[in-house]
C-alpha cells in the first residue's frame, strides 16, 4: 500500500503537464499526435512513479513531508513571501510548459535541436530526477515551503556536503533536459529564469534556516556552494 501510494503521488502533477503540453499543442500548433510529447511524459512519468514510490518505502518522512501544499497551515508561520513566490513559481512553470509546444510547432525561434542535444536533454532530465530525490531522500525536512519544523536539524552529509541546495540544482537540470527532449532550444534558454527564481528563494531559506538552525552559518562557509561546487 506505501508503495502504491507512492508510485499514485506523482500522478496530479504528471496530468497537469500532459494538459499544458498536449492541449497547446493541439490548440495553438494544430498537431494532435505528438510522439516526442507523449514518450516523453511516459518515460519521465515512469521515472518519477519509481523514485517516488522508493522515496515512500525507504524515506516515508521525506516522502510525507513532500507532499504538503504550497501554502502551508498558519500554526506553521510560513512567511507571506514564500507563499506568494511559490504561487507565482508555479505560474511561471505553467506558462514555460505551455510555450514549448508553441515555440516547436508555430512560433520555431530557433532551429530546432539535433539528436545529440535532445539525448544530453534526456540525460540531464533523468539525472536531474534522480538528485533532486536523493537530495529528499537524504533530508527529511526538505519541505516545499519555508516553515519552522520541530525537530529539524542541519543536514550536511551526503550531496549536502556537496552543494547547500541540491534539491533546486537537481530540479534546473530537469528543466533545462526537458526543454531539450521536446524539442526547444528557446524553452532551455527560458528555463534559466527559474535560476532567477530559485537563487531569490534561496536567500529568503538560508535567511530562515540562520535564525532556525544553529550551526548553520559555519556550514555555508564549509559548502561554498549553492547550487554548482565552486561556482554558485
Amino acid at each position: 500500500m506505501t508503495a502504491l501510494r507512492g508510485l499514485l503521488a506523482p500522478l496530479p502533477l504528471l496530468g497537469v503537464m500532459a494538459v499544458l503540453l498536449l492541449l497547446t499543442a493541439g490548440l495553438f500548433g494544430g498537431v494532435w499526435a505528438w510522439p516526442r510529447a507523449w514518450t516523453f511524459l511516459a518515460v519521465f512519468g515512469l521515472a518519477s512513479a519509481c523514485a517516488s514510490a522508493l522515496l515512500a518505502v525507504y524515506a516515508p518522512a521525506s516522502f510525507q513531508v513532500r507532499q504538503q501544499t504550497m501554502v502551508a497551515s498558519r500554526e506553521k508561520r510560513q512567511p507571506l513571501i514564500d507563499a506568494v513566490g511559490l504561487l507565482v513559481y508555479a505560474t511561471c512553470l505553467a506558462g514555460w510548459l505551455a510555450f514549448i509546444p508553441v515555440d516547436v510547432f508555430r512560433l520555431k525561434l530557433l532551429a530546432p535541436p539535433g539528436p545529440l542535444a535532445v539525448a544530453i536533454g534526456v540525460a540531464a532530465a533523468l539525472a536531474g530526477l534522480v538528485i533532486s530525490n536523493s537530495a529528499i531522500a537524504q533530508n527529511r525536512f526538505a519541505a516545499p515551503t519555508i516553515h519552522e519544523q520541530a525537530g529539524q536539524r542541519l543536514i550536511d552529509t551526503g550531496l549536502y556536503s556537496v552543494v547547500r541546495h541540491p534539491f533546486y540544482a537537481g530540479m534546473l537540470l530537469v528543466y533545462a533536459g526537458a526543454a531539450l527532449w521536446l524539442g526547444s532550444y528557446a524553452a532551455a534558454i527560458a528555463s534559466t529564469a527559474f535560476l532567477a527564481m530559485t537563487l531569490a528563494r534561496i536567500v529568503i531559506e538560508e535567511a530562515h534556516l540562520r535564525r532556525a538552525l544553529p550551526g548553520y552559518d559555519g556550514y555555508a562557509r564549509r559548502v561554498r556552494g549553492r547550487l554548482i561546487p565552486y561556482l554558485l
